[in-house]
């Protein structure tokens, strides 16, 4: 029932006009950006910074970054992650079962930029004045909200319509981009995943010293 609705929304907004359209093509671009920054440039720093080879890391979580990408979630791909840790990265045991099931929980980089994303958009198409200090209060319940997001396909769209519902914001939009979340749920869980190894070689390097 709840994807009927959804349909019958999006069908509604097509007959908006184009600009309705372009929006939500910038607004998917805005998301994948978001994430392709944090893959492509904030992680790789972060462990090189502790002397770690991004390239060789990603290479050996390859199969795992893969998975996570086609199935859309992160906790289905745990067998496999903690599988490239300890038999291609060369991550103990004791490590990886520490902290890829504790990333696999609480550190979701994709959703927290999804989620501040849309209630941005969705606020913004709905007239809605954001100040600096709203920004702030967002970006951190976005942030503790992801925390919390499930590991599971679409768990952070759900969220997000939780929290336009607690906003007090329209839903309309959220059926114009439901179309689209698949590919951008995609996208994120790679990323999460990624963060998860990331995280996990830099705890194993430190643990090192």
């Amino acid at each position: 029932l709840a994807v009927w609705a959804f349909t019958a929304l999006f069908v509604t907004s097509l007959q908006m006009g184009a600009e309705r359209i372009a929006a939500i093509g910038w607004y998917a671009l805005t998301v994948v950006l978001a994430n392709i920054v944090q893959g492509v440039v904030v992680l790789p720093l972060l462990v090189r910074i502790k002397g770690i080879d991004p390239l060789r890391l990603l290479r050996a979580f390859r199969p795992a970054l893969f998975l996570a990408f086609v199935s859309k979630s992160s906790n289905m791909t745990l067998p496999v992650t903690l599988e490239c840790a300890q038999q291609k990265a060369g991550i103990s045991e004791r490590v990886a079962r520490f902290c890829l099931p504790l990333c696999a929980t609480i550190n979701m980089n994709g959703c927290a930029a999804f989620i501040l994303i849309t209630l941005l958009f969705v606020a913004s198409c709905h007239g809605v004045a954001i100040t600096v200090f709203d920004l702030g209060v967002w970006l951190l319940l976005a942030t503790l909200a992801a925390i919390g997001n499930a590991g599971v396909p679409m768990g952070c769209f759900f969220l997000t319509t939780a929290f336009l519902v607690q906003l007090h914001l329209p839903l309309d939009l959220m059926g114009v981009i439901l179309p689209i979340y698949a590919l951008l749920d995609m996208v994120e869980t790679a990323l999460n995943v990624w963060s998860d190894a990331c995280v996990t070689a830099v705890v194993q390097h430190d643990s090192e010293q």
